[in-house]
C-alpha cells in the first residue's frame, strides 16, 4: 500500500516574524501549519535564516527577548538544518543568479535541496515561484 509523502514545509524568517509579531494574514496560516492534525507536515528551517530571525528581535526588543523567542521555536516541530559546505555553495550559486540576500538564498537552496514548498512574503523569493514552489504569505497593510 502506498502512503502519500508528508509535505516539505520550508519556512524563511520571514514567515517566522510574521508569527512571532502576529502580523496577519501570514501569522495565521504559520500557526496553522503547527496546529493541523492528522499526518504531520515536515516543517524546516536553515539555522542562516534562524539566524535572521534571532538578530531582528534582538534589534527590536533586546537581547534577552531573543534568547527567549529563540527557546521557543527550538520548542516547535521544526527541522533545523545546519548547512554543510556544499549547502554554502548551492546558496553561493543561488545568489550569484538572482536578487536576493544570502540568507534567503539559503531558504531556496534548502526548498530545492528537499523539494519543499517555501512559505514567505519576500518579494525576492516569490519571484522564484518558476523555480521553486512557493506558497505566498502576505500582511495586512
Amino acid at each position: 500500500m502506498q502512503t502519500k509523502s508528508q509535505p516539505k514545509i520550508v519556512l524563511d524568517a520571514w514567515a517566522l516574524l510574521a508569527l512571532i509579531f502576529g502580523e496577519e494574514p501570514a501569522a495565521k496560516t504559520v500557526k496553522e501549519i503547527f496546529e493541523r492534525k492528522g499526518p504531520k507536515s515536515s516543517v524546516n528551517i536553515s539555522w542562516i535564516n534562524l539566524g535572521e530571525v534571532y538578530y531582528t528581535i534582538a534589534r527590536r526588543k533586546g537581547q534577552q527577548a531573543a534568547e527567549e523567542v529563540l527557546n521557543d521555536i527550538k520548542l516547535l516541530p521544526i527541522s533545523f538544518h545546519e548547512p554543510l559546505k556544499a549547502d554554502v555553495l548551492a546558496a553561493a550559486k543561488i545568489k550569484s543568479k538572482y536578487q536576493l540576500s544570502y540568507a534567503d538564498a539559503f531558504a531556496v537552496s534548502l526548498t530545492k535541496k528537499i523539494n519543499g514548498t517555501i512559505f514567505t512574503g519576500d518579494p525576492e523569493i516569490i519571484v522564484l515561484q518558476n523555480n521553486i514552489k512557493v506558497r505566498k504569505l502576505s500582511r495586512a497593510v
